[in-house]
């Protein structure tokens, strides 16, 4: 099998220089993989205090545009009720930056889940033409569907872990799919 590598154009670009949006996304992926491996707990901290952050900020403008307003009337009400809301959920994200850790890993985990199970089903009808050659996607997209299941358990491990092993995985990933671009399209590299 061999991996088509997507070519795109930039406008502003210098004619001839093409972004090879594979390449792109593989080393933001091995990034990101590689951040989680160090820092994981850091970076979940972060994000959920970033939108805390904007959450508040949101229901600041709101407050400030309810109470700018000089003739109420009902339907703005909604505005006030909006910036009550976001105001208290900037205020959990911000304090319980557990909270996110625990969404981000069960969202992980149904799509590692629905991915796994996707290239269980591609193995198996791989099976029907290369009887001998589908037991290793096969035996690797189970290994993805336990994982799956254990991110969505991600209470019982410890979140941190767990995150290092998301980063470990797109890091692996990362690897292979660069290493897959670079020995089957040789021809299209610059």
């Amino acid at each position: 099998m061999s991996k088509e590598v997507m070519k795109i154009e930039v406008k502003d670009a210098p004619k001839g220089k093409k972004i090879f949006a594979p390449i792109i996304i593989d080393v933001l992926m091995l990034a990101l993989g590689i951040s989680l491996l160090i820092w994981a707990g850091t970076i979940t901290n972060i994000i959920s205090m970033t939108i805390g952050v904007i959450f508040m900020l949101y229901a600041a403008y709101n407050f400030i545009a309810y109470f700018r307003i000089k003739e109420k009337r009902p339907r703005d009400v909604p505005m006030l009720i909006t910036a009550i809301a976001l105001l208290v959920a900037g205020i959990f994200l911000f304090t319980q930056t557990d909270f996110i850790k625990e969404i981000i890993s069960f969202i992980v985990g149904i799509f590692i889940i629905l991915e796994s199970m996707l290239r269980m089903q591609d193995a198996l009808i791989f099976r029907k033409s290369h009887p001998d050659s589908y037991k290793v996607p096969f035996i690797l997209a189970f290994i993805g569907l336990i994982c799956g299941v254990l991110c969505i358990l991600g209470k019982i491990l410890i979140p941190d872990i767990m995150f290092q092993m998301l980063g470990a995985m797109l890091v692996i990933f990362a690897f292979a799919d660069i290493s897959s671009i670079l020995t089957s399209n040789r021809k299209f590299l610059p």
